[in-house]
């Protein structure tokens, strides 16, 4: 009895290790990432499923400044024309109501340099450019509006303006304003031989080094006159010539017009790409807030070169 008693026993042992084998298996791992059970690693994946979706790509930053196209500079001035050019907008527009004039130019000397519409921007975008050759006694006027309502402009300073103007110059860098050339002494360059012109723009960019500490790229032939060998001999300096899309009889100081008929006038003319060329008179000076805000209602974005 004894021994049938211990057989017993042992029987019931074997059976309990049995079961505890059997409901005490490990189970699948979980996926600390999902909290999903893991499949097997030699499972095959499932044809069925959807591919993962690409990451969208991160949108491009907006282009800072003008996207300008590259100078095939340095020229070589042999056989270039020196004809001697006048430039005006004239009153003839496309639909776009750019001067057909400006379009016809830019298409032929923007190779060398030549801007008298700017490079399309994404945006309709006017440019807003002055002419400083001498103290006017409204540059800081000027200077004040465009601060208040935030809008840059590009300025062309005669040599003897960044001279004895210093502190205006300096203010209109640190406004956030370009300046560009306009020439050391705003002499007729066709007249000049291409050292002299040559000069007029590496003097005036030298003397600019040494009072500012920079180097302009732009620069604005004296009275808008040129040559195409001009066009090439600028661009050998690494300069872009900057003419313009709208102007009009602003420069007498003792014949200012009317300020209304100005301003409905600047406003007609807008158009994308425009390059406006005004001088610190008085009756831009007291239109100028008022121009920014129409142009801006009317669609635009105002911008430096």
């Amino acid at each position: 009895m004894r021994k049938l008693a211990l057989l017993c026993i042992f029987a019931a042992v074997c059976c309990i290790a049995l079961a505890a084998g059997v409901f005490l298996r490990p189970a699948p791992a979980a996926d600390p990432a999902s909290g999903s059970v893991s499949a097997p690693a030699s499972s095959a994946p499932d044809p069925t499923a959807a591919p993962s979706p690409s990451p969208s790509p991160a949108p491009s930053p907006a282009p800072a400044g003008v996207n300008w196209p590259a100078l095939a500079a340095p020229f070589d001035l042999t056989g270039l024309e020196t004809e001697r050019l006048g430039w005006g907008q004239g009153k003839q527009v496309n639909e776009r109501n750019q001067p057909i004039s400006a379009v016809a130019y830019q298409e032929k000397y923007g190779q060398w340099g030549g801007v008298f519409l700017a490079p399309e921007a994404e945006t309709p975008t006017i440019y807003l450019t002055f002419d400083f050759g001498y103290e006017t006694g409204y540059s800081a006027a000027i200077l004040d509006t465009l601060k208040e309502k935030n809008a840059p402009a590009t300025f062309f300073v005669v040599g003897s303006y960044a001279e004895n103007n210093a502190e205006t110059v300096e203010r209109m860098l640190a406004e956030g304003h370009t300046v560009g050339s306009h020439s050391a002494t705003h002499k007729d360059m066709t007249a000049l031989s291409d050292e002299e012109a040559r000069a007029e723009i590496t003097g005036f960019n030298e003397q600019f080094a040494r009072q500012f500490g920079a180097t302009p790229t732009l620069f604005r032939f004296p009275e808008g006159v040129f040559s195409q060998r001009l066009l090439a001999l600028a661009a050998g300096e690494g300069m872009r010539s900057v003419f313009w899309s709208y102007a009009y009889a602003d420069w007498d100081a003792s014949a200012q017009p009317d300020v209304a008929e100005s301003l409905s006038k600047a406003l007609a003319a807008a158009h994308p790409d425009a390059v406006y060329l005004l001088h610190p008179m008085a009756t831009n000076s007291a239109m100028l807030g008022d121009l920014i805000d129409g142009l801006r209602a009317a669609g635009y974005q105002l911008a430096a070169l």
